[in-house]
């Protein structure tokens, strides 16, 4: 322990306190220190406040500053040790220490006068000076029972008990008299077997030899509570139980109930008489307990803690509590101490996970079904309407059934569900079908009429029409994938369901929801269509209707001239093609209509739920909403369910119970939790369709990617090592700092110029003379074209850098190279298409990533060249398919260019690894800037 105690040296004003506190208080608030117990320190207006964690429990340790600000007015815990003892604890002890170590300043004014007043009986006992004291006291006693040894006069309780008081005569005619607490008068009684000068109280009294217990009994009483009570417990046989209730003065339980030692030990029943120790704490002594009329017994402390005497006297657990508290298999009682567990309490189970084990089917009306779904528990079961009534009732997390809890499932919680008119059975429409069926599995568990349990089978499960609407008088020539992702949403529309076609870039999207918007038209002549894309693509669009549906009447409703009011869908037109912008402005008009069919064209566009734009989608009103996106996550599978909260609202519950029982278990390991990977699957897996090139286009040509190395230029390799030493060193530092905020727009700015530098040195020195200055990844694009153009290939070149497409083009131009650009700028994106697509001489496409990356063709291109990469991967593969598509029929060369050496080796090193948590449900399309860690910064960095 000396050692120990060096570890903390004291001084000044710490001196002083430490001769208020026990050794062993003081060592143990040692230890609540060193563990980083002591949190949520607080100064306000001279008290001092904070928290010290102890074993089972949180302590509030407080000091009062007297307003001179030299002196201590007060100290207090709110444990029982300094609050009902007064005395100084290891909670304070810990405090002191705390302040002491880590706030000295609060300290430093304060004299040595600490504390102003003491705590009574506080005086500082050392160990070794308690022994020495124990010891004494030992030999004190030792002294007396000698003289007790002598002739005894008379022995009479001292009251009722515990002390006796025992005359003894120590000359002739001379008495004297001593009194024995209570563990002296166990010892003298248990030594002096016959007294006959003993009083008629004290020769009822026995010593038994069979232990009392300290402990825990814990019994359900009738309204269900269960109380946790401290108690002493005295094991009976069935025959000295027979005499208790004539004896019994104080009140007690006699109780058969299952004694717990620990966790590692059997349990053992037997019948047993309980004390609660606020009857029993006067008759309880360091050895022995006391019971009057009856005698003492001995104490077993050897399986009971310290922080047991912390517990409360009696404590009772209400409703969940209950459950909560089965469920932990009494732990934080079990692990301070003995427990005894009544009858009651003996087989209760808590069923964490129930399930589904039928749904007993009842009628349909009108597209709606009356189910009775049953949670399954042992032989028994349980209404899911009893369920859903608890949880609205009481708000509860668990329900009561016979002897076992059934913690209520999120999905009786987290949905709107609806009954019958009787109140006794669910009413569910489609969606509602769709999520009793994820939960459920199969339909084996379906239990009703055949007829209705086939209707509901027709709901939930697509199999393909046998008949659709003709497309004889559209020119559309589906392959046969499309044709079964028509029939897909030919099943959607009927059935009132909506969903995602997700299918990969360059399946042609854009012709399966033309021919159901042919289809729906066929059916009802008057239906009325809505197209939603982004501004890029709406003539794209356009002309694909013209050209492919002439049964549909589009318009482009766009530009400051657009008729805002709609009136034109009076005259025939039937068909609205607009952009989300557009949208925005005109949603007033938009959703007082009834659109037979809503397509969101690159949904991902609709991705947040935070802005007005996807605010306005929702309010639109369709028989069949429909999202087109080869890329619907971008960044976190809460983009994905913003997609199906437009798609089916409520359908995948809150955001809370989404991040609670998807996205938490998923981030945490998202290569090991299959169940919830199932889980989610079976519940988007009737609204959305993937499929990807691999799978369905057997004669698309191949796709080959190559990535294509280059070294710095001397001057590029000074100019980066300058950025290094002058911006990145200092914002190291800040990394390296775990306490400082990460810099991110600094990081991201230093990043970026470091990219640019490795893309051209005229991109720093803000120039687009590309003759100035000498770049390694430059030349290799040059020669690169050069290889190209000698074999009479046609090139896409992407760029994310508006200044560096500037350079090339500017290159393009002095070599009398013909191209074409497009960048967010450009205004007749059309022409600047079809001349690339169309005219053989223009053998060059330079893009940003961005403007050239969606809603076009071009497919007269072999070559694909990614000057620089960009952090998210598939807005790289999105650009790419616009040339490996449908209509391509030569193998595509796909060459992503990086310098060695520099941070581009890192990204595609972080590109590469940020891509598996969602490409198990679709295309994974991640900002990963956004995600980088702190270490991650660094590496780039260096």
């Amino acid at each position: 322990m000396g050692n120990e105690l060096e570890k903390i040296s004291k001084n000044n004003l710490l001196d002083i306190f430490y001769e208020h506190v026990s050794e062993q208080d003081w060592l143990d608030g040692v230890d609540y220190y060193q563990g980083g117990k002591v949190t949520d320190l607080s100064v306000f207006d001279g008290l001092l406040t904070s928290k010290v964690l102890g074993l089972h429990a949180s302590y509030e340790v407080r000091i009062k500053i007297h307003p001179s600000g030299h002196q201590i007015q007060w100290i207090e815990c709110t444990c029982s040790k300094n609050r009902k003892r007064n005395i100084y604890c290891e909670h304070i002890t810990a405090f002191m220490l705390h302040i002491d170590r880590e706030a000295p300043k609060l300290l430093g004014p304060l004299t040595k006068n600490m504390p102003l007043k003491p705590p009574i009986g506080a005086k500082r006992v050392r160990v070794a000076a308690k022994k020495e004291e124990e010891k004494t006291q030992q030999t004190a006693r030792a002294r007396i029972l000698e003289h007790l040894n002598q002739s005894i006069h008379s022995v009479n309780l001292v009251g009722r008990g515990p002390s006796l008081r025992v005359r003894v005569e120590i000359k002739e005619g001379q008495l004297t008299h001593y009194d024995l607490a209570l563990d002296d008068a166990a010892k003298f009684l248990t030594e002096k077997k016959k007294l006959k000068t003993a009083s008629d109280d004290v020769k009822k009294l026995k010593v038994y030899k069979q232990d009392v217990i300290l402990g825990t009994r814990l019994y359900q009483s009738e309204n269900e509570e269960i109380i946790a009570e401290r108690v002493i417990g005295i094991k009976h046989t069935p025959k000295s139980a027979d005499k208790i209730e004539e004896i019994n003065k104080i009140p007690t339980v006699l109780e058969r109930a299952k004694l717990f030692l620990s966790k590692e030990t059997k349990a053992k029943e037997s019948l047993y008489e309980f004390i609660p120790i606020k009857n029993g704490v006067k008759l309880l002594g360091e050895n022995y307990f006391f019971f009057p009329e009856r005698g003492y017994w001995p104490i077993n402390r050897e399986a009971l803690t310290s922080d047991w005497h912390e517990l409360p006297l009696q404590k009772k657990y209400k409703g969940d509590q209950v459950a909560k508290l089965i469920a932990s298999e009494f732990e934080q009682y079990l692990s301070l101490g003995p427990i005894w567990l009544d009858e009651h309490l003996k087989e209760p189970t808590v069923i964490e996970i129930p399930k589904l084990t039928e749904i007993k089917v009842h009628a349909e009306q009108d597209g709606w079904f009356t189910l009775d779904p049953q949670y399954g528990h042992g032989d028994s079961s349980v209404a899911m309407v009893d369920l859903i009534r608890q949880f609205i009732s009481k708000k509860r997390d668990y329900h009561k059934t016979g002897k076992s809890w059934i913690k209520i499932p999120e999905l009786v919680k987290q949905f709107d569900w609806e009954f019958d008119e009787s109140g006794k059975y669910l009413k569910v429409d489609s969606i509602g079908l769709h999520r009793l069926k994820a939960a459920m599995g199969e339909f084996d568990q379906f239990a009703g009429s055949k007829k209705i349990i086939n209707q509901i089978r027709n709901r939930v499960e697509f199999s393909p029409p046998k008949q659709i609407p003709s497309l004889a008088d559209s020119k559309l020539n589906l392959r046969d994938y499309q044709t079964f992702g028509l029939k897909w949403l030919w099943w959607l529309y009927n059935n009132g369901l909506h969903g995602l076609l997700a299918d990969e870039m360059g399946l042609g999207k854009t012709h399966q929801a033309m021919a159901l918007l042919t289809c729906i038209r066929k059916e009802k002549p008057d239906a009325k269509f809505l197209v939603i894309s982004p501004t890029t693509v709406l003539d794209h669009w356009l002309d694909k209707v013209v050209d492919f549906c002439p049964n549909l009447d589009p318009i482009k409703h766009h530009g400051p001239k657009r008729d805002y009011k709609l009136s034109f869908l009076e005259t025939g037109i039937n068909t609205v093609i607009t952009s989300y912008g557009v949208l925005l402005r005109d949603i007033k008009s938009m959703s007082q209509m009834q659109w037979d069919a809503v397509i969101l064209d690159e949904a991902h566009f609709v991705k947040n739920n935070a802005t007005a734009t996807y605010a306005a989608v929702c309010r639109l009103n369709a028989n069949i909403r429909i999202c087109l996106t080869g890329t619907p996550m971008e960044n976190t599978l809460s983009e994905l369910k913003n997609v199906f909260d437009f798609l089916v609202p409520g359908y995948l519950g809150s955001d809370d119970y989404f991040k609670k029982n998807f996205i938490k278990p998923m981030e945490k390991a998202p290569n090991e939790d299959d169940t919830t990977e199932i889980a989610l699957q079976k519940l988007i897996h009737p609204f959305k369709m993937r499929r990807t090139k691999d799978q369905v286009l057997d004669d698309l040509p191949a796709k080959v990617e190559d990535v294509r190395h280059c070294a710095l230029s001397d001057e590029q390799v000074k100019m980066y090592r300058d950025i290094i030493e002058l911006k990145a060193s200092p914002l190291l530092k800040q990394l390296e700092d775990g306490a400082t905020p990460v810099p991110f727009l600094h990081v991201f700015a230093t990043l970026t110029l470091l990219k640019q530098l490795c893309d051209h040195p005229a991109l720093v020195h803000k120039s687009t003379d590309y003759k100035k200055y000498e770049s390694g990844k430059f030349n290799l694009l040059k020669e690169l074209l050069d290889e190209a153009l000698a074999s009479d290939h046609k090139v896409v070149i992407y760029s994310q850098y508006v200044s560096m497409i500037d350079i090339i083009c500017r290159y393009l131009t002095d070599s009398a190279i013909e191209f074409v650009s497009l960048t967010g700028q450009t205004r007749n994106r059309g022409k600047v298409i079809k001349k690339f697509q169309e005219d053989p001489n223009t053998k060059i496409f330079v893009g940003s990533l961005l403007a050239g990356g969606i809603g076009i063709d071009l497919t007269s291109a072999s070559v694909v060249i990614h000057y620089d990469r960009w952090w998210n991967a598939s807005k790289e593969n999105q650009a790419t398919d616009r040339v490996h598509r449908i209509g391509q029929n030569k193998n595509v060369q796909v060459l992503k260019l990086i310098t060695r050496g520099t941070l581009e080796e890192k990204i595609d090193s972080i590109i590469k690894s940020k891509q598996k948590l969602f490409e198990r449900f679709l295309e994974k399309d991640e900002e990963i800037f956004k995600t980088l860690s702190r270490q991650e910064m660094i590496d780039l960095l260096h």
